[in-house]
């Protein structure tokens, strides 16, 4: 049985990493099994910490209830998976996974499971663990044995990050839950069980948790316990109490009284017993363990490499427990010890104290959170107040702050806190300190020296760069578990990193891999550590890109994917030295890195495998970096393909074979002699002037001062260098951003290598394509004769006279950006022309004709969005669009509406963008793609709260805004009634604007601002004069104040269906329920929550198979729309980028109409794997999507009903596709069955 689990968490994995790897892997590894059978133990797997922990947790409880958040996410979809596939529990059933609406919802399911006496189970993080607090007080205080797993993960406060930390659980602290932290993946295992065992017999619940990703998706080799020595730990006669204390008729009681001051406090301290015997039983319970497995623990872990004894300790929680140990041990600090805390809560000061070493005199506490105004961190309070009561009061305690948001920790900060309490005196000691930053503001930093490496050489460390969505993340998973299954005797580790920029941005992978010793190293592999390193995109060793040899030892090996390799090789060293960096260049000969090139792409192509470059490159490793030999990871690799491809037939077989041999053959994977002139390669300055021409660009110096300090260092990985100061410096106290930041960033390497010419013969100037385009970087513009002339390059700069009697005597012309294109041909298929006015053509060529330069000319040309109907869809897409150049996947069906959006009523627009996709493209660090109009400097004013209150955080905008719009209007009366029409001058020409205000103050356009824009330098004016009365002018003053309400501002609460349809709905449904409320809502809806990984939500169609729903959704999809249309007050619309006049007029009538109004808008996710092509079919796959009848296109206007008509207009013309060709086109319907189909075509029919 355990045999068929490895296979199945293989599986789990190819799906977790879909986008990734989906397009790309040749190989499906999970076919190695017969091969693999008689060389694992079943019980010996290579996993992450979250299959780890959902493996135990799986087996020992009825019921989960869940909800996804990242990073503890996939613990819910292994364990949804295993139930699909009928895996059993030990009680032969298998477990119930719930998807819930919300955490919130989870909680009160599993306080209500419990105390109906199941054994129920959760899996949550950061935010979502906040939401079952209040359930926590209950479940903690009714005494109801339970075990909610956490991937610990930082709160958002002044930004949100998905990243891992101890915020979250710390704020548990208080509601009566045991706390327990596991420091690797094998503990975060074994742990699982043992907290079952130990909530079972105390009856106090447990919260087990471990660092978010740095333990959670770390992959290492574990020993699992089976099932045979659950079954001998678990204490059965406990779980028979527990069930019989369930809520039952059978047997009557009453739970959850209200209690008066009486009584309350004595049955509030009735539970000490039960708390109080928790530490006792913990320690029983891991001696228990350790008998029946052989793997000791201890409530605190105390660990000494000295020959005598300790002075100093440090004492820590988490994975870091295992960093400060390997570092101690490599040190061989005969002054320092460790104490990792294991059971957080209880605290027992007596069993720290007794742990403490007498000799003991200086203490450094590392916690991996922040409570600002505390007088210190959770650990920090707990060790002083434990040595207070123990009467250890002559110990210092220095606290210190560490690994906020995964920032890693490494054995080097382990050196600068050891050497922080070495010094001398008492008094030189910093406390309290930080360590991995540099705080030059508050100076709590510690300086950390020289790197510290505790690895030895037996340990072969590997390092791979990829592109989001080429599959290099999910290759180097099946590779570790390859090497780690096949070969038993060796330790293998593996880490990734992510970019936000979803399925474009950078990956990095860190793999270790050891036959000397179990590796325990939770940090990222440092500079100048790794044997290999791989380059899959070759445009990351272009220069002022990455240093992708940052990490490469010296005499270690570097591998990179490049065009160049299939050069002759005369061409091809001169090719290498124009197209890499000279710094990289340098650093090859410098270091004396052996360096290795091939051409996957066109190796690939060669073979009918277009695009499928990872078989190649993990060829390419398992021949360079010698960690297997390299026959056995070829026959590893070849029987896997022959049992994959052989229902294809022996030619498919071979072609994958031939494949292979070719990838590592000398003429394919080709070495290069390093010439020692390359010793002294530098950067020219016309080479720096022309890689620093983004920052060239900046007119103002704000901006300038934060792309060089802030953007620049972190779009280079060098983000953890910059110092507090600079942050303040450039005013982002509070998480504040500078808009319009993404345009110098460069979405290059463009994922498909193309971008789109224009043909302006075949154009009939529709701005269709436009309108399409995810990341606004095709733009139609109006010029004249003059300017088309006079452009950089103007034998590329196409123009064709203007069509439209108001743009009489112009030139229309359409220019690309290719350096932010992502070739996704949207644009090419939304295009109505037949033949099309756009083709997609190489990037390179468009480079070389000065495609870039002439969009930078066409850019700073004069708009003249003014002499159009901005209001229409041609009209529209002359507006200069306020939000550019996004994160978003390439082909993104989310982006385009946005867009159009800040073209509609981006200069007095307001943003509450629920947490999702949308604020991940949207708003990622330090790229912000809203932007401000050059003309005004005005713009969209975005912000993100949280996921669960977006519709009250935006009402809460509003209501407030509205409130002094009010006020505003009360003074701008009391003005204008006060000056009358005696006044001249100035303040005659002020009341006249300001009367005319008056009169048009709600009218929903841009009127109000240009009459502001015509006031402004009066009330300026005015205010600096003495020639005013006192009344006048404080009346001024109070308008002054409140000069940003001028505006008739357009409030937009935006965010995907998982907000919309689940967690935020009750919030969204208040705001919609009254007619005062004067707000807009758009929902993209991908029908799955998209940002987590594609689970179902409530927006998932009937039949789908996404996650949480694997054998396929049996529920119909909610209908938002015709529930808020029960309102009769609320505006509502479904809209599909397919439509594109139809979503125009929604958005505008959403926007005049005076009330709520709710717009749904269909966006084709990379999630729902359309097919054959992914997002590159994205306006296809809406243009299907509609003719189908899968969604409809419609309006309910109430307006319309004091006209006397029908509110309701269906805009979706006669079917013309049938719906089955629609569901066939995507992965996520291609297991639903035949029943569901048909449910979904019934729905069609009746829309």
């Amino acid at each position: 049985m355990e045999q068929t689990n490895i296979i199945q968490q293989r599986q789990q994995y190819t799906n977790e990493e879909k986008k990734d790897s989906s397009e790309e892997l040749i190989i499906m590894n999970d076919d190695l099994e017969q091969l693999w059978t008689k060389k694992i133990s079943p019980n010996n797997v290579v996993v992450d910490g979250n299959w780890a922990v959902a493996h135990a947790s799986y087996r020992m409880n009825d019921v989960a209830y869940i909800f996804p958040i990242t990073p503890s996410s996939p613990m819910g979809e292994i364990a949804d998976e295993w139930s699909s596939d009928g895996k059993k529990n030990l009680w032969d059933q298998e477990l119930k996974v719930v998807e819930m609406q919300s955490e919130g919802g989870a909680a009160g399911a599993l306080h209500g499971a419990l105390v109906s006496g199941s054994l129920a189970t959760t899996f949550t993080a950061s935010q979502g663990l906040l939401l079952f607090i209040p359930n926590l007080y209950k479940i903690a205080g009714e005494l109801l044995p339970t075990v909610i797993h956490v991937a610990a993960r930082a709160l958002a406060g002044q930004a949100l990050s998905i990243y891992g930390d101890h915020s979250d659980v710390m704020l548990a602290r208080g509601t009566g839950v045991a706390m327990v932290s596991s420091f690797t993946v094998q503990e975060a295992h074994d742990m699982a069980i043992i907290c079952q065992i130990v909530t079972l017999n105390s009856r106090v619940p447990f919260l087990h948790f471990m660092d978010g990703f740095r333990t959670s998706h770390e992959i290492n080799r574990i020993q699992l316990v089976g099932d045979e020595d659950l079954r001998e730990l678990m204490p059965w006669e406990k779980v028979e109490e527990h069930r019989q204390r369930a809520l039952s008729p059978m047997h009557p009681s009453q739970r959850g009284t209200a209690q008066s001051p009486d009584v309350f406090m004595q049955l509030v301290e009735a539970s000490n017993k039960h708390y109080q015997a928790v530490n006792s039983i913990f320690e029983k319970a891991l001696i228990d363990f350790a008998h029946v497995t052989g793997r000791k623990y201890r409530p605190f872990e105390y660990h000494y490499y000295g020959s005598a004894v300790p002075s100093i300790a440090i004492v820590t929680m988490g994975s870091s427990v295992e960093v400060v140990n390997e570092t101690i041990k490599y040190l061989h600090c005969e002054e320092v010890c460790v104490i990792g805390i294991r059971l957080f809560r209880p605290w027992s000061p007596i069993d720290f104290c007794n742990v403490l070493p007498p000799s003991v005199l200086r203490v450094a506490t590392l916690d991996r959170t922040k409570e600002s105004g505390a007088q210190g961190e959770p650990i920090y309070l707990d060790v002083c107040a434990s040595l207070m009561s123990c009467k250890r009061g002559g110990v210092y305690v220095a606290g210190g702050r560490y690994g906020l948001a995964s920032k890693d920790f490494t054995p080097t900060m382990v050196k600068a806190v050891i050497q922080n309490l070495m010094r001398d005196n008492e008094e030189q000691i910093q406390h309290p300190f930080t360590v991995g930053i540099n705080d030059d503001v508050t100076h709590l930093s510690l300086s950390m020296g020289k790197a510290v490496n505790p690895l030895d050489d037996g340990v072969t460390e590997c390092v791979f760069w990829g592109f989001g969505g080429d599959g290099t993340v999910g290759a180097n998973k099946e590779s570790a578990k390859i090497i780690g299954d096949y070969r038993q005797d060796m330790s293998v580790q593996a880490y990734f990193e992510y970019d936000a920029k979803k399925s474009s941005g950078y990956t990095l992978s860190h793999l270790r891999f050891s036959r000397a010793h179990n590796l325990s190293a939770p940090y990222k592999i440092q500079d100048m550590q790794a044997d290999f390193v791989a380059c899959h995109n070759e445009t990351y060793a272009e220069a002022n890109k990455f240093d992708v040899l940052r990490f490469v030892k010296p005499g270690g090996t570097f591998f990179l994917n490049t065009k160049i390799a299939s050069l002759s090789p005369e061409k091809r060293l001169k090719a290498l030295e124009e197209k890499l960096s000279p710094n990289i260049l340098k650093t090859l000969a410098l270091r004396k890195i052996k360096f290795y090139v091939t051409d996957a792409g066109s190796l690939a192509r060669a073979y009918g495998l277009k695009g499928k470059i990872n078989m190649i490159c993990m060829a390419a490793f398992f021949r360079l970096a010698g960690v297997i030999p390299f026959d056995e990871a070829m026959s590893l690799l070849k029987e896997s393909i022959s049992k994959t491809y052989s229902y294809r037939g022996e030619d498919v077989v071979r072609k994958n074979h031939e494949l292979l041999d070719a990838a590592c053959s000398e003429e394919r994977l080709i070495a290069i002699d390093v010439p020692s002139r390359w010793k002294r390669a530098r950067v020219t300055e016309q080479r720096r002037a022309y890689l620093n021409r983004h920052i060239a660009l900046i007119d103002d110096d704000k901006t300038r001062k934060f792309m060089e300090e802030i953007a620049e260092p972190v779009s280079h990985l060098d983000g953890d260098s910059i110092p507090v100061s600079l942050f303040l410096q450039n005013a982002m106290l509070g998480g504040s951003m500078i808009p319009g930041t993404s345009k110098f960033e460069k979405r290059r390497p463009n994922p498909s290598g193309l971008v789109p010419k224009w043909n302006a013969n075949d154009c009939t100037q529709c701005n269709q394509c436009v309108a399409v385009c995810p990341h606004a970087v095709i733009r139609p513009f109006i010029v004249t004769r003059g300017e088309a002339e006079g452009a950089p390059h103007p034998d590329v700069f196409t123009s064709a006279k203007a069509l439209g009697a108001e743009l009489a005597g112009k030139r229309y012309t359409l220019q690309i950006s290719p350096l932010d294109c992502t070739g996704c041909n949207a644009c090419v298929e939304a295009c109505p022309e037949s033949p099309k006015a756009l083709q997609m053509q190489d990037v390179e060529d468009v480079l070389v004709g000065g495609g870039d330069e002439n969009w930078d000319y066409a850019v700073n040309l004069p708009e003249r969005g003014d002499l159009v109907d901005k209001y229409s869809l041609k009209g529209s897409q002359f507006q200069t669009p306020l939000m550019e150049f996004s994160g978003a996947c390439s082909g993104c069906g989310e982006t385009p509406y946005f867009k159009m959006l800040t073209q509609l009523f981006g200069e007095r627009m307001i943003i509450a963008n629920a947490t999702g996709c949308s604020t991940i493209w949207g708003g990622s660090f330090p790229s912000n793609p809203y932007t401000v109009s050059k003309k005004s400097g005005r713009g969209p004013a975005w912000a993100n709260s949280l996921f669960e209150d977006n519709a009250e955080y935006g009402m809460g905008m509003f209501s407030s805004m509205k409130h002094r719009r009010e006020r505003l209007t009360k003074n701008v009366r009391d003005l204008v009634l006060e000056v009358g029409h005696s006044s001249l001058g100035e303040m005659s020409e002020l009341a006249s604007f300001l009367d005319e205000w008056l009169e048009a103050r709600n009218e929903k356009s841009d009127r109000c601002t240009l009459l502001f824009d015509r006031m402004k330098p009066l009330f300026q004016s005015l205010l600096l004069s003495g020639n005013i009365t006192c009344q006048n002018r404080t009346l001024l003053a109070r308008i002054w104040a409140d000069r940003d309400m001028f505006p008739k501002l357009s409030h937009w609460i935006v965010g995907g269906d998982g907000w919309a349809y689940d967690i935020g709905y009750g919030g969204l449904d208040h705001v919609e329920a009254f007619q005062s409320n004067d707000v807009n809502v758009l929902v993209v809806d991908t029908e799955m929550y998209s940002n987590t990984g594609g689970q179902c939500s409530k927006a998932t169609p009937i039949g789908a198979s996404v996650m949480f729903s694997k054998g396929g959704k049996t529920q119909q999809k909610k209908n938002i729309g015709s529930i808020f249309m029960t309102y009769e007050h609320c505006y509502v619309a479904s809209v599909c980028l397919s439509n594109q006049s139809q979503l125009v007029q929604a958005l505008v009538e959403a926007d005049h109409y005076d009330g709520p109004s709710f717009v749904v808008a269909y966006a084709p996710c990379i999630q729902q794997q359309v097919r054959p092509e992914g997002l590159n079919d994205m306006f296809e796959e809406c243009k299907l999507a509609v003719e189908s009848g899968y969604w409809p296109l419609y309006r309910y206007n109430p307006e319309l009903v004091a006209a006397g008509k029908n509110p309701f207009i269906l805009d979706s013309k006669r079917l013309r596709r049938d719906v089955t060709s629609f569901l066939r086109r995507e992965g996520r319907f291609l297991n639903a069955s035949m029943i569901m189909i048909a449910c979904l075509l019934q729905t069609c029919t009746r829309v």
